[in-house]
């Protein structure tokens, strides 16, 4: 292979000499400082406080699923478990003794050295990481055992960094970006740089091009034009399936080809060229595999490609063998795929209802939103939407979630229901929520329980509602009086906003930064009452015929080029692009 030296690290000085450099005096914390573990990142970087989502709920729940489908019995887990399984405990583990709960830590410890000592011939990228995985999991077991005062517990051996070859320097940074990557968008620049890290350390490696990419879809996805790639998360993608050839690897490169179709709608014989490329690995996967959640993702993946007319016929043949089998699995997830077909797809709301049903029995978020969702399809008159969000609340208790719930609870009351004054109980509750995630959900929110679907700056919404509400002559003088107290809360809650969107410029750009707005107004056909609000790129409200997954909304705007510099530019001499001669 070529080498990368040009856009990369050079590995012989600057990353070893970060792992050389560090001096332990009688000062330091014992297994924190001069190691390499979650507590020594978290000491270091300082940003895990800064949550976007529930990390600890959504690690517990992505090991359970993943339990529930594979086992217990790690020796039969195939490779690329036993890597997730460990990703997802090292967090769960670091969340445990964040919250002060040293002995959960402890378990989960003992959970990930069962992973360890499963690793064998079978598993040829955790073996040549694996001094890397020791030293991550002893030092913080070292660290809880410190924590706790527990000193008759032998602590295994394990080799510090600057012993390490190569491999597993890389490893230790190709962890750091796993662990970074769940943190969502207040860690996303770290976890890039980890990857990169990683990747100059060991340009063999497929699972640090993936891991490259999965960050920079998550980024473009979070703050960028979310149906474009750019060239870096391509490359990165493509030298992943080249190198390792493997099936979740070509599953993230399907989901980035299937991102650059839509945005080639007027060079249809390239998008058809890409699609075929989609298509091709998808095929591939399937053949390859029996496993069930692997299927699930092909599943996801095809039934957007279905939607592209030029494939809908040959691809439906596919689409339904594969439901076939996966009707078979007992795992509500992937029921939760299943669903999520008839309701986009299909418009089967009965069959949709029906699978997502075992989605919402296990708690999956969004398919429990679509859940609810069926029954207003069903009969939006009588669909109890209302009080199976509001169940939801209690289910549900991180600020993204309450935030996601309370917004559609809101808007629903407001937009479909024509009922302000019954929405007055939920809006406090709502504007609670300060979350730069949440704010910025709010400024693009969607509307999901309403006879057409429209994009609306949810605050602009409420303030435009309230102020009419308190104009108007037909309101009691204690509906008047409940209007004016939610305006006391919304009046500061919206400089509050103001605020922080000029503080965070690179997230909320020009779709909800803009002085000069432009208003627009917009009849709903059935109660002919007239609505109003202000938004700037203010897309035409779509009729159910074309309505989409309310969850793939993303912003408008290209993420700024130097949203990822680095304070230490002496780290990277140019940006990197890939191995350009492997491509």
């Amino acid at each position: 292979m070529a080498n990368n030296s040009e856009y990369l690290i050079d590995p012989s000085t600057t990353i070893c000499q970060e792992f050389e450099n560090i001096s332990i005096s009688s000062t330091t914390e014992k297994f924190v400082d001069g190691y390499q573990n979650p507590v020594a990142w978290q000491k270091k970087f300082k940003v895990c406080g800064n949550l976007s989502k529930d990390v600890l709920f959504d690690n517990l729940d992505m090991k359970a699923i993943t339990q529930d489908q594979y086992g217990m019995e790690h020796d039969t887990l195939p490779e690329f478990i036993k890597w997730k399984l460990f990703g997802y405990n090292i967090v769960i583990c670091y969340e445990y003794i964040a919250k002060g709960n040293a002995n959960k830590a402890l378990n989960i410890i003992d959970e990930i050295e069962n992973i360890l000592s499963s690793i064998g011939n079978k598993d040829p990228f955790l073996k040549s990481i694996k001094i890397a995985l020791n030293h991550i999991t002893f030092s913080m077991k070292g660290y809880l055992l410190e924590l706790c005062s527990i000193k008759n517990m032998v602590l295994e051996h394990f080799i510090m960094p600057n012993n390490m070859n190569n491999a597993n320097k890389a490893g230790l940074f190709g962890i750091q970006s796993l662990f970074f990557y769940e943190y969502g968008l207040p860690c996303a620049q770290i976890a890039k740089d980890s990857a990169l890290k990683a990747l100059s350390l060991n340009e063999n490696e497929a699972e640090w091009y993936f891991l490259m990419a999965r960050v920079l879809t998550y980024w473009q996805r979070t703050c960028g034009n979310y149906f474009e790639c750019s060239e870096q998360e391509i490359k990165a993608s493509e030298m992943a399936v080249k190198i390792g050839n493997k099936d979740h690897h070509k599953l993230h490169l399907i989901h980035i080809y299937h991102r650059m179709s839509k945005n080639m709608n007027k060079n249809k014989n390239a998008k058809n060229e890409i699609l075929e490329k989609a298509l091709k690995l998808l095929i591939e996967v399937i053949d390859s595999t029996k496993d069930y959640l692997l299927l699930k993702n092909c599943l996801l993946s095809l039934a957007k490609i279905a939607q592209n007319k030029d494939y809908n016929n040959d691809v439906i043949i596919i689409l339904e063998q594969l439901i076939d089998v996966l009707e078979y699995s007992d795992n509500g997830y992937v029921h939760g795929a299943i669903g999520n077909y008839y309701l986009f797809n299909k418009r089967d709301y009965v069959k949709a209802n029906f699978h997502l049903k075992k989605a919402y029995d296990v708690k999956s978020f969004g398919c429990s939103i679509d859940y609810i969702y069926t029954f207003f399809k069903i009969n939006p008159e009588t669909a109890p939407v209302e009080q199976m969000l509001v169940d939801l609340l209690k289910t549900f208790p991180h600020p993204v979630h309450q935030e996601k719930l309370l917004s559609q609870i809101v808007s629903y009351l407001i937009l479909t229901k024509n009922d302000l004054i019954r929405a007055l109980e939920y809006i406090p509750m709502l504007l609670n929520i300060k979350n730069v995630t949440c704010v910025y959900s709010l400024m693009t929110h969607r509307t999901k329980f309403s006879n057409y679907t429209k994009d609306v700056k949810l605050i602009d919404v409420l303030s435009e509602e309230l102020s009419l509400a308190l104009s108007s002559t037909k309101l009691s003088t204690d509906d008047k009086k409940k209007v004016t107290e939610v305006i006391k809360i919304l009046e500061p809650y919206k400089l509050y906003v103001s605020n922080l969107m000029k503080n965070n410029e690179h997230i909320f750009r020009n779709n909800v930064i803009n002085e000069s707005k432009v208003k627009t107004t917009q009849y709903n056909n059935e109660t002919e009452r007239k609505e109003s609000w202000t938004h700037n790129n203010y897309k035409q409200a779509v009729k159910n015929k074309e309505e989409g997954n309310w969850r793939t909304l993303k912003p408008d705007s290209t993420p700024k080029t130097t949203v990822f510099m680095r304070s230490n530019q002496t780290q990277i001499k140019k940006p990197w692009y890939g191995n350009q001669d492997k491509l």
